[in-house]
């Protein structure tokens, strides 16, 4: 069971949040964060966020006890006795006071929550604070989806991540395409253009096309020659787009910040 528990910093600078709610409480996948996260990102008063949370209650959960609670300053260090504190698996806070809030992830790092900001922590671990870095966590959800299903029809995985990856660069303005096209695939559109650049000579062609069996789509190895593809390839280059997209998500650092 996922908990989550879902709280503002007041006007005065205080902390105000929702009791735990147990169940599908993680960010993506079906999970209600994604609906928390956005509804959150719309309140603009402690008034607002109170009836979030009632409504999400009365939707999904029906818990008849208090709803809310007034945790101590305390609980912005997450590095420390978390479970004594938070103990949830995500933490879903907006910042409703007109100064930056300054939290200790459990990480360590000091982590800035500005003024109208929504953070998501994970066992008290910084996780996200804006949109377009939410359907980033949320793409690599997708991608380890794709890869922990990924079959022996190679030409279609390559297909299909292709896709998935075009159409998520367009949104975004990333380059994850490029990523794949560094392992050069060899696809039918263009495996006679290439067989006919390595066939100067008898014995490059050869060297070039090597043990391969026939296949809808290759690669090139490290010396340039063809390869065919199997199921690890994708793997590894699944891994590789989610290592990328992490590094690009953006973590609020501020040194010297105390609480």
């Amino acid at each position: 069971m996922t908990r989550g528990q879902i709280a503002i910093i007041t006007p005065e600078g205080n902390i105000l949040s929702s009791r735990e709610f147990n169940g599908d409480m993680y960010l993506s996948n079906g999970g209600y964060g994604e609906e928390v996260f956005g509804d959150l990102a719309l309140a603009d008063t402690v008034e607002d966020y109170i009836s979030i949370v009632e409504q999400f209650n009365d939707r999904y959960f029906g818990y008849k006890e208090e709803l809310f609670y007034n945790p101590p300053k305390s609980f912005l260090d997450m590095k420390h006795d978390y479970f004594d504190k938070w103990f949830s698996d995500y933490v879903y806070i907006k910042n409703l006071s007109e100064s930056p809030v300054g939290f200790i992830d459990q990480k360590g790092r000091n982590i800035r929550i500005d003024t109208d900001a929504v953070a998501v922590f994970h066992y008290g671990e910084f996780y996200v604070s804006n949109e377009e870095d939410f359907e980033k966590l949320a793409f690599m959800d997708d991608l380890s989806e794709f890869k922990c299903g990924l079959g022996y029809d190679h030409n279609d995985t390559y297909s299909k991540l292709w896709n998935k990856c075009a159409e998520f660069d367009n949104k975004h303005g990333t380059s994850l395409t490029d990523t794949i096209t560094d392992y050069d695939f060899v696809t039918e559109d263009i495996l006679e253009y290439i067989v006919k650049e390595n066939a100067t000579e008898l014995s490059r062609l050869r060297f070039f096309i090597g043990d391969t069996y026939d296949a809808d789509i290759y690669r090139l190895d490290g010396y340039g020659n063809l390869a065919n593809v199997d199921k690890s390839d994708f793997e590894y280059i699944i891994d590789e787009l989610i290592e990328n997209l992490q590094e690009q998500i953006y973590i609020p650092l501020q040194e010297g910040f105390c609480l």
